[in-house]
């Protein structure tokens, strides 16, 4: 270990490896060059979320030049265009929930209760941001937005556009941004990012960073560095889901049903927030059970599992699975 850096240890130590803080890194993105720092999705939870953000990128870019514009017709235009992204992000949830919900890799790293819970708060999604064939979404993105429709009269267009005004199109982002924030307490997500020669980053269980070395194969074969990081990939969505709520706040009357503020859990909080007041704008009853499972460190002697057992994960189009017979079962004692 680098002892130049060593008055950035945190006071822990594992297998008498020291636990250092990580540098600042941020999600990749698909709109800049590749940079081998940035965490990248390194399953296929974080892949289904990944396209979460993706999607939400380009909304948060679109709407303020839509809020800050006085003419209605331009206005239109530009929440015309926002139909595209936003079923992308319909889209990207439900099949993010599906993951949640199906993949025994993934199901198998939820918390008591959340699996009940996953098809509740996708139900609500797609009553509420229709998608489905017929759903004014879905018509407003197909023949109108994504591309004209050679069989809609110009009157035909202009009024399934009036149908999908900026409210409508605002209670659908809410939607997605309420489901969204509790999907992402689940911890179900590996993020990785390259840091040198033969050896891969990897936050398996937040907020633990370990550092894996390849032989010549690309199999893993030894740990070599654990660090935490000052921010995880977590905190940048959730920060993300900030800035769209705060972006959008034009689109609603001051009576209109939205996300108003963003706060932290409680141990007592039940796992699915968003399941609290979407049936009301659904019609559709649902079961709120579960509680919170943000990510916290204790301090109090507790044992952390850093590396999961016979985890998958895949790194440089590879995957890559740590079975029980490997040496990578180590535990954090704080």
């Amino acid at each position: 270990m680098n002892t130049e850096t060593s008055q950035q240890s945190v006071k822990a130590q594992t297998g008498g490896i020291a636990v250092y803080f990580d540098q600042d890194r941020q999600l990749t993105d698909v709109a800049t060059e590749n940079r081998p720092e940035t965490w990248k999705p390194a399953n296929v939870a974080a892949q289904k979320l990944f396209r979460c953000i993706e999607s939400l990128r380009d909304i948060e870019v679109l709407l303020p030049s839509a809020g800050r514009s006085k003419n209605k017709t331009k206005q239109r235009r530009q929440l015309k265009i926002l139909h595209t992204p936003l079923h992308s992000l319909v889209e990207a949830i439900r099949d993010l929930a599906n993951d949640l919900e199906n993949n025994p890799d993934t199901v198998c790293r939820l918390p008591d209760g959340a699996r009940q819970l996953i098809p509740q708060m996708k139900s609500q999604l797609l009553q509420i941001s229709t998608i489905a064939k017929g759903g004014l979404l879905s018509l407003t993105r197909n023949k109108i937005a994504a591309h004209v429709d050679t069989g809609l009269s110009a009157e035909e267009m202009q009024i399934l556009l009036s149908k999908a005004d900026a409210p409508q199109i605002g209670l659908w982002l809410h939607t997605c941004v309420a489901v969204l924030a509790d999907f992402i307490k689940l911890p179900v997500y590996f993020w990785s990012c390259e840091c040198r020669e033969h050896s891969v980053r990897i936050l398996f269980n937040e907020p633990f960073v370990v550092t894996l070395g390849f032989d010549p194969s690309g199999r893993p074969n030894r740990l070599i560095d654990i660090h935490i990081p000052p921010q995880p990939p977590r905190r940048e969505v959730a920060e993300l889901m900030v800035k769209v709520v705060n972006v959008s706040k034009w689109m609603f009357g001051s009576r209109s049903v939205r996300v108003a503020h963003f706060e932290e859990d409680k141990p007592e909080d039940p796992l699915a927030k968003s399941l609290r007041w979407l049936p009301h704008l659904s019609g559709c009853p649902a079961k709120i059970s579960g509680h919170s499972v943000v990510p916290k460190v204790s301090t109090s002697g507790t044992r952390f599992l850093i590396i999961p057992q016979n985890a998958p994960f895949f790194v440089n189009g590879l995957v890559h699975r740590l079975s029980d017979n490997e040496d990578f079962k180590i535990e954090f004692s704080a």
